[in-house]
């Protein structure tokens, strides 16, 4: 009943949020119908002129400032001090008892950032081009910073090649989506956490409890106004008397905000594709 309730919650906060960010068609009678072509519904696949809303693009600044204040302040208590030589850390693919769950998250991260910054730059009226240029580089920069200095400096840590590997092809992905989404929206990339297992104190898992809470889903959805979707999952856990990691596959079949929306109006849809990051699912372990 909580959960119904969170979840509830949380949609009302959503659709919101999506009045707040993408006002112009939202408000707009006119702009609504119930019959919506691919190019009506992601009108980001063409070129629009718009014009720099300075009070958003202040907005854009301050908030993207703060947020970045507030994570150098948390370093040292997220990825441990910087102290040590700078080192390069081979073991990371293989070496680290995480089974490439490390890279899956920074893979996921870059997804996300580059999706958000290259939203929210639209909406202070930036072109198409200049938002995914912000989105994308929002991404490298955040992401770069963590592998160097932070983990480069790292004496438990050091530069991960696979973790900046992760991060490109995340970047990739959200920009090559955002490009061509009456082609590639048909699947995403979003997290859940486990049923009673430790969930993480901290924007970032502290310990491999914190991190085996979380299940990485690639969703695929190949009919528009079809509100379930297939998906597969993947995790990991230390339940091992010798704490080693052992490897997690599910599948399932799920929905989202965006898509429950999408069914009151399919303009709803689109809206709402940024804030889908978490996976509601009926899921089954595999492996």
């Amino acid at each position: 009943m909580i959960r119904a309730k969170a979840l509830g919650i949380i949609f009302i906060i959503l659709i919101g949020g999506s009045l707040y960010a993408s006002p112009d068609e939202m408000n707009n009678p006119d702009s609504i119908d119930s019959k919506v072509s691919i190019e009506e519904l992601f009108p980001e696949s063409k070129t629009k002129s718009r014009e720099l809303v300075p009070w958003r693009l202040g907005v854009f600044g301050a908030t993207s400032l703060g947020i970045a204040g507030y994570a150098f302040s948390r370093m040292d208590d997220w990825w441990g001090e910087s102290t040590g030589e700078p080192h390069i850390k081979h073991t990371d693919w293989k070496g680290d008892n995480l089974a490439q769950t490390d890279e899956i998250s920074h893979f996921f991260l870059s997804y996300k950032i580059t999706q958000t910054g290259t939203h929210f730059a639209r909406w202070t009226g930036l072109s198409d081009k200049a938002s995914r240029f912000i989105g994308a580089g929002m991404a490298l920069t955040i992401m770069t910073w963590v592998e160097y200095p932070v983990d480069t400096y790292n004496p438990y840590q050091g530069f991960g090649y696979t973790d900046m590997i992760a991060n490109a092809i995340g970047i990739s992905l959200a920009t090559t989506r955002d490009i061509w989404p009456e082609y590639m929206h048909y699947f995403d990339f979003r997290f859940s956490f486990k049923y009673n297992q430790e969930m993480p104190s901290e924007l970032i898992a502290q310990t491999t409890a914190e991190n085996d809470a979380y299940i990485y889903w690639l969703t695929v959805n190949p009919v528009d106004k079809f509100p379930i979707h297939a998906a597969l999952g993947y995790s990991s856990n230390h339940l091992a008397e010798d704490r080693e990691v052992e490897r997690e596959v599910y599948i399932g079949f799920g929905t989202s905000l965006a898509e429950i929306a999408g069914m009151i109006n399919p303009k709803y849809r689109k809206k709402l594709d940024l804030w889908n990051a978490y996976e509601l699912s009926i899921n089954f372990r595999i492996d």
